[in-house]
Order: structure tokens, then C-alpha cells, then sequence
């Protein structure tokens, strides 16, 4: 949507990375940290989270990490102040200094200077066109609103959190990365036990889970690459 219009739009940080090269989700699991960005934007004009698309899971044995090869878009919502004119005819200048982690074998700490100009004229649509299979298939990527005849609960014991999902199908597989680091270990496998409309996933603690949580926060993986946020409470 052109800018002149004030109703919100999107922009993307295209990452290409070579063969083994990775960078990392919003929680980078054991080791790492995930891309950060600073925006520079005309006056009113205000930047929204990332949208992260669904991770893949990185590393072996005790060390597992959540992240991106390959190539990742991280696109982020811009909102036009509400007083912007619709006749307004000056581009919109967009800066962005971000700062993330490029790891192999070893990591590199790496940063750039984006800048985008945004013309409000009719050709905006024509170059935007170039670029919307990306954001659409991005999109696609990332996680969904859990639907709402689906329910989740987490029970806690000595050692593991028992993740209750009843869905309105069977489910042949399911993963979870969580939100928020040390709850989980991450190098533990999860135990899928599944039934007709309901499975659970075990998840082992992490050692370094310093107090009880109260909902356990991630993104549900299913089979088929269906991907939810849930907050699951933990009871």
C-alpha cells in the first residue's frame, strides 16, 4: 500500500547466506543472539516487532540452536501517522542499522546500514511487484494465531513440562521452540504421544530454569509445516 494512503505497510531485511552459514530466531537456543535492528524513519512514522518466520532446529549433541540458513526475510510492519495527506508527494525514507551474529563452525559479529526510498508515485505498485512472491511466501512462514477450538495446557512435574494440545484433527507430528530461553533444554528430545483429537509433547526442563513460569510461551510445529504461537498455561 502506498505510503501517501496512511494506512500501514510492510518492508523486509533479505539476509542471503552462504552453504552452513546460519543466523539466528528471536530465541537463539543455547548459544548465538538474534538480528537486531534500529530504524530511521521520517517524523510520525513508526516501526512495528519483526514477524519471524517459523525456525529450524541447528546443531548437534548438547548443543542445539533455533534459527535461519539459506536465506531468511524478516519483515516488520511501518505505520504512516494518521495525519499524513493523501496528496503528499515526497518519498518516504527508510533507514535501518542492524546488528546480528553469522555463525559456521564460529560466529562473526556483522552489521550493515540499509537505506530505502519509497516514491508515493503510481510506479511504487510496479516495483513493489518484483518482491510480493517473497513476502508472500515469507508470510506463509509465519506462525499462526492457534485456532480457537484448540486448546493447550501445560503440566509440570519434577522434570519436564507435559505439553496437552486437543486439536480438531489428528496430528502425526509435532515439534516446539520455545520463546523464552532457559525453560526448556533444547538438546532433549520431545516425546510425541498422539491420539485421536489430542497428543502431548514432553519437553525437558532446562537446568538453568530459575522459577516456576506460569504459560509456557513458543511456536507449535505440526505436520505439513503448520506452525502456531500458543501461551500454553502451565498448571
Amino acid at each position: 500500500m502506498p505510503p501517501q494512503s496512511g494506512r500501514p505497510f510492510s518492508v523486509g531485511l533479505l539476509f542471503h547466506l552462504e552453504p552452513g552459514w546460519h543466523v539466528y530466531w528471536q530465541n537463539a537456543g543455547d548459544s548465538g543472539q538474534p538480528p537486531t535492528i534500529q530504524w530511521s524513519l521520517p517524523p510520525g512514522f513508526r516501526a512495528g516487532a519483526i514477524a519471524w518466520p517459523t525456525p529450524t532446529r541447528l546443531g548437534k549433541g548438547s548443543v542445539i540452536d533455533y534459527g535461519y540458513e539459506s536465506q531468511v526475510l524478516l519483515i516488520a510492519p511501518i505505520n504512516p501517522p494518521a495525519s499524513r495527506k493523501s496528496n503528499q508527494t515526497d518519498a518516504v525514507e527508510i533507514a535501518a542499522d542492524v546488528k546480528y551474529l553469522i555463525c559456521r563452525e564460529i560466529c562473526v559479529p556483522a552489521k550493515a546500514h540499509a537505506t530505502l526510498s519509497l516514491p508515493v508515485s503510481g510506479d511504487t505498485a510496479k516495483q513493489a511487484t518484483q518482491w510480493r512472491t517473497l513476502f508472500e511466501q515469507t508470510e506463509s512462514q509465519i506462525p499462526k494465531r492457534l485456532p480457537s477450538d484448540w486448546k493447550v495446557v501445560a503440566r509440570s512435574n519434577a522434570g519436564n513440562f507435559v505439553l496437552s494440545v486437543r486439536t480438531a484433527a489428528p496430528a502425526a507430528h509435532a515439534s516446539f521452540f520455545p520463546l523464552d530461553p532457559n525453560v526448556v533444554e533444547n538438546s532433549a528430545p520431545q516425546n510425541f504421544a498422539p491420539s485421536k483429537t489430542c497428543f502431548q509433547l514432553t519437553l525437558k526442563k532446562s537446568d538453568l530454569l530459575a522459577k516456576p513460569i506460569t504459560a509456557l510461551r513458543g511456536v507449535l510445529v505440526l505436520d505439513g509445516g503448520r506452525a502456531y504461537e500458543i501461551a500454553a498455561p502451565v498448571i
